[in-house]
């Protein structure tokens, strides 16, 4: 009834003003003020009603949401290099001498132990040169020993007793020399592990260099990875790891070994080594792997799921707080301090949260501050 008489009114006021030709612009300006007053008031009479009209009305419909309740949890968080598998033990073996290889009484893939005998080099000539030095070795110890014990007794010359000497030492040297000879005719493991490659093959001549068999130990092995030096606090020995070989479908949890010392100028790296056993031999040498370093944690804070935050214009970060866990609720907007987000989705709360608060969880992003919502079960 209020608003017909208002419109009446400055209906009213139009028409007298168009009647009369001149209305004084204070007039005006002071029903102006006036009119204002009253629709502010019945503004807020007409909220008034609309509450207790929603109060009283058992139809109405609420936005039907989810909440969860903010308890204290333990906070992890890696990030991600690449590296590449080596094996400590990986030689290729290589002739010391010349000769035709005689035999070869190993297999690739066989596994052998440390001193055993790979392959064997025809000899006969240095055989043949240790037996003739040999012999005259001998002679020339008689020959010293006699000289010896003259000399003892004063009969014969120095210089005799001397060459002597010298002759049997030179023979014990050459001989030396070519039983070190004899034995590089002999290949042997230097240490446990299995043939993996052998290039010649029985009757081939071999050449001092010459590659003969590749010797692998994959039972230990180690990875090594680049690592930025913004991480060079936080990635020490012991840091934990989790290691991922996506080709073996392969997944070790373990911690770094050792880091370097040294950064690397050309791309602001240092090194980190993770040590393994491999005693099924399924990780090979120079396979890929994907290594999650973990730079943070913290132990019973406030964690929520990253989705339930929300960015304002500003920029600042938020999560709507409901008062109750069931029921019909008021929902709240609390302005929060985000830290880190780690690969579960979960976000670090520093300030804003405390155990215990009730914040919404589905149909976050479908309400507004003060707004009266359902909370169901999920």
């Amino acid at each position: 009834m209020k608003k017909v008489t208002l419109v009446s009114f400055v209906s009213a006021l139009i028409f007298m003003a168009c009647s009369n030709g001149e209305t004084q612009i204070d007039e005006l300006k002071e029903q102006r003020d006036s009119l204002r007053t009253e629709m502010t008031e019945l503004t807020k009479q007409l909220t008034k009603v609309e509450s207790k009209i929603q109060a009283l009305d058992s139809t109405k419909t609420l936005t039907q949401v989810t909440v969860q309740e903010v308890s204290l949890s333990n906070f992890e968080h890696y990030f991600e290099v690449f590296g590449s598998v080596e094996a400590p033990e990986n030689t290729l073996l290589s002739a010391q001498t010349a000769g035709e290889i005689l035999s070869i009484p190993v297999k690739e893939g066989q596994r052998v132990k440390k001193g055993q005998m790979l392959l064997n080099i025809d000899a006969k000539t240095i055989r043949k040169n240790i037996d003739e030095v040999d012999n005259s070795l001998s002679l020339a110890k008689d020959v010293f020993e006699r000289q010896e014990r003259l000399w003892d007794k004063n009969i014969g010359s120095e210089l005799q007793y001397l060459e002597a000497k010298n002759n049997k030492q030179s023979l014990e040297k050459r001989l030396e020399t070519l039983e070190a000879q004899l034995s590089m005719a002999t290949v042997q493991a230097p240490f446990s592990g299995v043939v993996d490659q052998i290039m010649p093959n029985v009757g081939e001549m071999a050449s001092p260099g010459m590659p003969l068999i590749r010797l692998v130990n994959l039972d230990n092995i180690y990875i090594k990875a680049d690592v930025s030096e913004r991480h060079l606090g936080t990635v020490t020995a012991g840091t934990k790891t989790i290691i991922e070989f996506s080709q073996l479908g392969l997944t070790i949890d373990t911690a770094i070994t050792r880091t370097g010392n040294y950064i690397n100028p050309g791309n602001r790296t240092f090194t980190a080594r993770v040590d393994l056993e491999n005693k099924d031999n399924r990780i090979k040498p120079n396979l890929m792997a994907k290594l999650k370093l973990r730079d943070l944690y913290r132990d019973s804070v406030v964690v929520v799921a990253s989705d339930l935050i929300q960015q304002t214009p500003s920029g600042e970060s938020f999560v709507y707080v409901a008062s109750g866990k069931r029921g019909d609720v008021e929902v709240s907007k609390r302005v929060i301090e985000i830290g880190e987000s780690n690969s579960k989705l979960e976000t670090l709360v520093k300030a804003g949260l405390k155990a215990g608060e009730v914040v919404v969880d589905l149909g976050a992003r479908s309400i507004k501050e003060g707004q009266q919502v359902t909370v169901v079960e999920k």
